[in-house]
């Protein structure tokens, strides 16, 4: 995978405005008649806050201005301390509902796990969960105004989706930040965040649907795999373990495989691509390539171009929205 440089765009409040409100209802299929060629757009953890409220419109016009065949949003519609009342996930529907083409959503902590903290309302995680599936999980196609098909994994896991575009298998999973729902506990022993039952079952089904999804990738001879999550599974040490079962899995499906396997996520906000997955005696897997989003105060995305002619199939460019950069100070 290789990254091309940036590309800027203003936009003004007004024209941000417009473009949102103006959008058609169908448009092209972001994909290319040159041989299958087409283009997708990665973002997530936004928006943050009164500044990334103001700034987010500018990142949906700037996608919207692009044909892109789907977006794809890794989690974290909020930040985690502010509330998890209703009018957050208000403000996401109607977000989602304004791109123009195709955006498959998956679950980040700050609209679920989170939701217990005081500052965040103390709210039951998994009342907030029910409430996501019902708004963003609960039919058989995308959001977004231009809408494409994808697979639920079940009623309990609707979140868990699939779906192929091209000679490409895209999975998502709900696999979010905060240690991944698992139980905490104070130095005295007692419990003090998480839910092990909601982990337990639903770390199950997410290692379930990883591999039926590369199962489902190899009998289509597709010529690659995205994957796409919340957390960062490297942000910690993991002393817990409570994402290793996710990065073994990942790591066997990938080597069975044999071909390029992207892992998306966000989390930790800063734009990243490497190869931090490794086999069971440490080496790099080579053909496994993640690439963490934007978030948080950088108000941007990613596009992918997906080529399968291509050995890589993913070339990666970051979108830098001229409108959305802060006033710098030298050191």
């Amino acid at each position: 995978m290789s990254v091309r440089r940036p590309l800027l765009t203003a936009a003004g409040a007004a024209a941000v405005l417009a473009a949102l409100l103006v959008v058609p209802a169908t448009s092209p299929a972001g994909a290319s008649r040159d041989r299958g060629r087409y283009e997708i757009g990665l973002l997530g953890d936004m928006p943050y806050g009164d500044t990334g409220r103001a700034r987010y419109p500018n990142v949906v016009a700037d996608i919207n201005r692009h044909h892109l065949a789907f977006s794809a949003f890794d989690g974290d519609l909020k930040n985690g301390s502010e509330r998890c009342d209703q009018p957050p996930y208000d403000l996401a529907a109607a977000s989602y509902a304004s791109f123009r083409d195709p955006l498959v959503y998956v679950p980040g902590d700050n609209e679920w796990t989170d939701c217990d903290r005081a500052s965040a309302g103390g709210y039951d995680p998994n009342e907030r969960l029910a409430l996501v599936r019902k708004m963003f999980a609960s039919g058989p196609r995308s959001l977004g105004r231009r809408t494409l098909p994808l697979t639920r994994q079940s009623a309990q896991f609707p979140e868990n989706v699939r779906w192929s575009f091209g000679r490409v298998t895209y999975v998502g999973l709900n696999v979010p930040g905060s240690d991944n729902n698992a139980p905490q506990f104070d130095p005295t022993g007692t419990q003090v965040d998480g839910d092990l039952a909601e982990y337990t079952a639903r770390n199950a089904a997410n290692l379930g649907w990883l591999h039926d999804s590369f199962a489902a990738a190899t009998a289509r001879h597709d010529r690659a795999v995205m994957v796409v999550m919340q957390a960062d599974m490297w942000a910690t040490s993991d002393p817990t373990g409570h994402y290793t079962d996710t990065t073994t899995a990942l790591a066997r499906e990938a080597i069975a495989f044999g071909r390029p396997v992207v892992l998306v996520n966000g989390d930790t906000h800063v734009l990243r691509i490497d190869k931090p997955l490794t086999d069971k005696v440490g080496n790099v897997l080579m053909n496994v390539t993640r690439v963490q989003t934007f978030g948080s105060a950088q108000n941007h995305w990613i596009s992918a171009t997906v080529d399968p002619r291509d050995p890589e199939v993913f070339t990666f460019h970051q979108h830098l929205i001229e409108a959305n950069a802060p006033t710098y100070v030298a050191p």
